[in-house]
């Protein structure tokens, strides 16, 4: 019997297709160990992509490398014997990245009938990106192709040194060595300045001029009074303990600091990339999530008609447009990915063209044990 798998995103559905082995055929959700087919379909996309186990490894590999070599800025080449051979990316405009895909690896219509050509699709960054976190679910379930795992190497050193000609890397140094020859000219020209013996030994023999304590300017008039010394040191009152003196004091720890004031606090800051990119224009009216709230659990109540054979809740979060349609979901946890084809949610998402623009509302859904539907806002309802 064959085993279908999907691993489903906003603008990007993995679906892989296989046969188990003896040992784990009668289990709740067998183990594929061999693949018969892949396909992955791309929203605003007519026709998948696909290809056999020699597709699915490659796709996984170059897609891989590919996102880290955007997000690093250092190109990610293949590192192992064959890789790259059926599938390859480049980026053609800043927004844009070609995908494509050899005759070899791709399966038309009548199988092996189509056309010779590659096929080649162009691919937007959330697309792009959507196809890595499709993958990443696949290379996460433990109960599809167990034993396939990237071969995880550091990136050789030399591609990250800056190609530059070698006109542009020998000027500067040109430059700073006439700088500095033509600074050492210059001053070696220059006379060096002499001290005269004469001044030098007037300055060495001639003393400081001293105040004699006979001379007038030293001692004071006659007929004034001298002034009485103090009889103790103690009995003068220092400038710190004058009474017309005035201390200012420091701050203490309990003077609150403009920057610990709860007005100059910072905005709290959170969530992921693939969130920023698929919640650009998140809904939060309290008024529309809860309208959206009712009518996603009454839709999945009213569709979910499976007997749960699971044992732990199984945690999404959905995204839902204006009018009720499901755009895509992602799992929360192991359980989720493993009792997917348990819920409604694959055969609910909405799969007709590209949906990512418009306004959407992210909830948390949770199917329990017991057969219940749980549905709250992602962040909580806002206050209003």
């Amino acid at each position: 019997m064959t085993i279908q798998r999907q691993y489903t995103l906003p603008n990007c559905k993995l679906v892989v297709e296989g046969l188990s082995d003896g040992a784990t055929a009668t289990a709740p959700r067998p183990v594929v160990s061999m693949v018969t087919n892949a396909e992955c379909h791309f929203a605003g996309q007519p026709k998948p992509i696909s290809g056999g186990r020699a597709f699915l490894e490659d796709l996984a590999i170059t897609a891989s490398n590919y996102a880290q070599g955007i997000l690093s800025g250092v190109p990610h080449p293949h590192t192992q014997p064959g890789q790259g051979e059926l599938v390859s990316l480049e980026r053609v405009e800043p927004d844009l990245h070609r995908l494509t895909v050899k005759p070899d690896s791709f399966v038309g219509e009548a199988n092996g009938g189509g056309s010779a050509a590659p096929v080649q699709i162009d691919l937007r960054t959330v697309q792009l990106f959507d196809l890595v976190e499709a993958i990443d679910q696949f290379l996460a379930d433990s109960q599809t192709l167990p034993e396939f795992a990237p071969q995880l190497a550091p990136v050789s050193r030399r591609y990250a040194v800056t190609h530059e000609p070698m006109t542009k890397q020998v000027v500067p140094a040109a430059i700073g060595l006439v700088g500095l020859a033509a600074a050492a000219a210059a001053l070696f020209f220059l006379p060096i300045p002499e001290r005269r013996p004469e001044a030098a030994a007037e300055d060495a023999t001639t003393p400081a001029p001293l105040v004699s304590p006979a001379s007038p300017a030293a001692s004071p008039p006659t007929d004034s009074p001298t002034p009485l010394a103090s009889p103790s040191p103690v009995a003068s009152p220092s400038p710190v303990q004058s009474p017309d003196t005035t201390v200012s004091e420091s701050p203490t720890a309990e003077d609150p600091s403009p920057a610990a004031s709860p007005e100059n606090a910072p905005p709290e800051t959170g969530g992921s990339v693939g969130e920023a990119l698929v919640n650009a224009n998140e809904i939060t009216e309290p008024e529309q999530l809860d309208r959206l709230k009712t009518q996603l659990r009454d839709r999945l109540d009213a569709a979910w008609s499976q007997r749960p054979t699971f044992t732990e809740d199984l945690v999404y979060q959905v995204s839902v447009a204006e009018n009720g349609d499901i755009l895509g979901f992602r799992y929360m946890n192991n359980a989720a990915v493993q009792n997917a084809n348990q819920t409604p949610l694959p055969d609910l998402q909405y799969q007709q063209a590209d949906r990512s623009a418009e306004p959407n509302a992210l909830f948390r859904v949770v199917f329990t044990p017991g057969g219940v539907v749980q549905v709250s806002p992602w962040h909580g309802r806002p206050p209003e």
